[in-house]
Parts: structure tokens; C-alpha cells; sequence
């Protein structure tokens, strides 16, 4: 009898154990601040458990398509051609109420969709802005956009407010690369991926952009030599430092790397989305969450899934990391993919989104863009763009350069 009552005290212990080890689901990520949230996750419930391992490329599709496989990834790049297709199709979670593809930006689920069914989902993404001291514009305009032309004008006229134009500049578009590309998206470069995975990209307007910072630079800035020397003899201390020793009135930045200034830096700064006509280009480091189709606990990824994707949970993210004093901003480094946690919750956290939070008709987001597209832009579009941005450029084409660079990795 007392075997009997010592077994039927250990059996449900034991059934619990293998219940959750049953529902224990793996999940890789690159995104430090991920490891909160699973905490979070497997402290709301007893019935599922998420593990966390840091993979330093989770949006590899063979490491998807294997065996060994995870059942849940958050990550970027997993909304190209050649990586989305290891993925489970999620439409069912949609028929069975798990989550409502109308709370998030509809320009941004479509990314994940093939067909218009759902492969991965949204999480976070990124903005483009211009930071300044808030007496540096030469009049103050209520609008939450600046325009590359806007900002053109506004620097010429800071360059003439200065004494001495040799210590000075308004704002160059050589000092950060990024500048170049997103002016470009602006100028409707259209970079995209075709259904073979090609890049593709419309020349006329990525020129019309290039001359635009040319002329920038050679009219404005004194010429190449000029800015050049400037850029050498000061600009060796963060924006923001900048900005505030007055040494220049606008710098680019993101609201990613706005928000983590020291509050007391940021003090005197303000920033404007970069944009033009009412469109800001989404930064292309949008991230997402998807189910491998090799998952073999999806049950347990689609319940996390279900509770990431989901308002009120996304408001005790953001109260944790408050609490915690954390310094990472919004949802995985970014806004939310959910548009009324961006409206509605974020500013209550995030101040500096008071009053600037974009409607969803002024977010451009990027076209679907091809798994090695991080690599090509950092080893050949972004080189590419600069070097067009001096006295004498190469005279080899973007499309030159990346067939070059496509042997090289082929070979690799």
C-alpha cells in the first residue's frame, strides 16, 4: 500500500517532466534581447517551454531544411526567395484564431507571404532619420519628414551662417554610407530580388541619386578636396558629439541608434524621418519569426508565436526591459510590426516617439530582397556608392561589380 501511495505521488511529477520536455521547443536567434522574451515566455505557463540557442546565422536555409533543424527562428533575411521556402506555411494558425494578420502594417506582412499565404511573420523594423541641434534649422516646419532636397537646402544655409566655412559644414552625404543607399531608395532605386533571386534595380533613378550627392558635394561643400579634408580633420568623434560642439548641424542616423544617446547628449538634439513626399524607406534589417518546416515541435512554436505576436504581451516586453533599465529600444531593436503597439503603447516607453510615430501610409517598406543581399550590400553596393561619390570615380557598373564579387564568393 505505502509503494502504491509513493508511486501515485511520483507519477504526476514524472508525466509533468516528460510533458514539458515534450513541449520544448528550440529557438535560434542572432538578436540578443530575444533571450528576455523567452524567459518571459516560459515564466507565463507551465504547459510549453522555448529554449534559446545563439546562432551566428540563423537565416542559413540548408541548416533550415536539415534534420536537426530548429522549430522556431527570429532572425532577418528569412522573407527572401531561397530562404522562405523552409518554412511551415502558417495560414492554419490564422483558421484556427491564433493570431490576425489586420493588427500588423499590411505593406510589411506582405513581405512574408507567398500567395498571400503567410510563411514568416514580422517582428521589427528600423527607420532612417536626420538628428540636430533644434536651433539648426533655418525655421522651424512642424512636418515629420525631411527630404534629401529639404536637407540639402537647410545645409547650404548653415554652411553660410559660419564665419569661417572651412571648420564648418552643414551636413555631407559622404560621411555615412547608409545615407547614400537610403537616398537612393528615396530617388526609387528599387532594389529587388526577382523570382530567380536576381537583384535588380532601376539605373536611371540610382544615377539621378548618385548626381544628386555629387552636386551636393561640388556645390555646396567646396568640392571633393574640401569636404574630404574636412571630413579627415573632424569627424572623428560620433555624430551626436558633433552636432553638439556645433561642428556640423545634421548628421544621419536611425532611430535605433538615436534612442541608445545618453539621455544627457541627446538633451538638445531633435531628428526628423528621412523621407521624401510623405514616404520614409523602412530600413532594410526588418526582422522576422518564422517555423522551419523540419520543426518537429511546432505545436509548441506556434503557441510562442501566438503570445510573441500578441498586444498585450508586447507591453510587458517593453515594461520588463524598462524595469530592468535595459537600453535596447522597442521590440527587438526596432518598432513593432504591430502598428497599434507602435501608436498606442510604444511612445508610453519610448518617449522621443511622442508625437513622431509615422502613420502607416507614410511607411515605405523595402522590396522582398535576396538572401545574400546583407553581404552584396556591404561588400560591393555601399563600396560602390561611395566611390561614386568621389572626384573620379571607377568606371566599372554596379552590375560589373556584383558579377565580380558573385565569382569571388562562388569560389570561396
Amino acid at each position: 500500500m505505502k509503494k502504491l501511495l509513493i508511486a501515485a505521488a511520483i507519477l504526476p511529477f514524472l508525466t509533468g517532466c516528460f510533458l514539458i520536455e515534450n513541449n520544448t521547443a528550440i529557438l535560434w536567434t542572432d538578436i540578443p534581447e530575444v533571450a528576455a522574451y523567452v524567459e518571459l515566455f516560459n515564466a507565463s505557463q507551465t504547459d510549453y517551454r522555448v529554449e534559446l540557442v545563439y546562432a551566428e546565422n540563423p537565416a542559413d536555409y540548408y541548416a533550415l531544411a536539415s534534420d536537426s533543424a530548429p522549430d522556431i527562428v527570429i532572425s532577418e533575411d528569412l522573407a527572401s526567395n531561397s530562404i522562405i521556402k523552409a518554412f511551415n506555411p502558417l495560414d492554419k494558425m490564422i483558421e484556427d484564431g491564433l493570431f490576425d494578420p489586420s493588427v500588423f502594417y499590411p505593406d510589411l506582412y506582405s513581405l512574408g507571404c507567398r500567395e498571400e499565404i503567410p510563411y514568416v511573420l514580422p517582428v521589427s523594423f528600423n527607420i532612417p532619420a536626420i538628428m540636430y541641434k533644434q536651433d539648426n534649422l533655418s525655421e522651424p516646419f512642424a512636418d515629420i519628414i525631411i527630404s534629401p532636397e529639404k536637407l540639402k537646402t537647410e545645409a547650404e544655409i548653415f554652411n553660410s551662417r559660419s564665419s569661417d566655412k572651412f571648420r564648418v559644414k552643414g551636413f555631407a552625404p559622404s560621411w555615412i554610407p547608409d545615407f547614400l543607399l537610403y537616398n537612393a531608395f528615396i530617388s526609387g532605386s528599387d532594389f529587388t530580388e526577382t523570382a530567380d533571386g536576381s537583384l535588380i534595380w532601376n539605373e536611371t533613378n540610382l544615377q539621378t541619386s548618385i548626381d544628386f550627392c555629387r552636386d551636393w558635394t561640388e556645390n555646396i561643400n567646396g568640392g571633393f578636396q574640401e569636404e574630404d579634408d574636412f571630413t579627415l580633420t573632424y569627424c572623428y568623434d560620433p555624430g551626436y558629439k558633433l552636432l553638439n560642439a556645433e561642428r556640423i548641424g545634421f548628421y544621419y542616423t536611425t532611430l535605433r541608434d538615436f534612442s541608445v544617446i545618453p539621455a544627457e547628449d541627446r538633451a538638445n538634439l531633435d531628428f526628423k524621418w528621412l523621407g521624401d513626399e510623405n514616404k520614409i524607406p523602412v530600413c532594410d534589417d526588418i526582422v522576422y519569426a518564422g517555423i522551419p518546416s523540419k520543426s518537429n515541435k511546432k505545436k509548441t512554436a506556434k503557441q510562442f508565436l501566438m503570445w510573441f505576436m500578441n498586444s498585450e504581451t508586447q507591453q510587458n516586453l517593453l515594461e520588463s526591459s524598462q524595469f530592468k533599465r535595459s537600453r535596447v529600444f522597442g521590440i527587438c531593436g526596432g518598432l513593432s510590426s504591430l502598428q497599434n503597439v507602435n501608436e498606442l503603447v510604444m511612445p508610453e516607453y519610448h518617449k522621443i516617439l511622442i508625437g513622431t510615430v509615422p502613420p502607416a501610409g507614410y511607411l515605405s517598406f523595402p522590396a522582398s530582397l535576396p538572401s545574400y543581399w546583407k553581404s552584396a550590400r556591404a561588400d560591393v553596393v555601399i563600396p560602390w556608392l561611395q566611390d561614386q561619390n568621389m572626384l573620379e570615380p571607377e568606371m566599372e557598373s554596379l552590375t560589373e561589380m556584383l558579377k565580380i564579387w558573385t565569382l569571388q564568393e562562388q569560389k570561396k
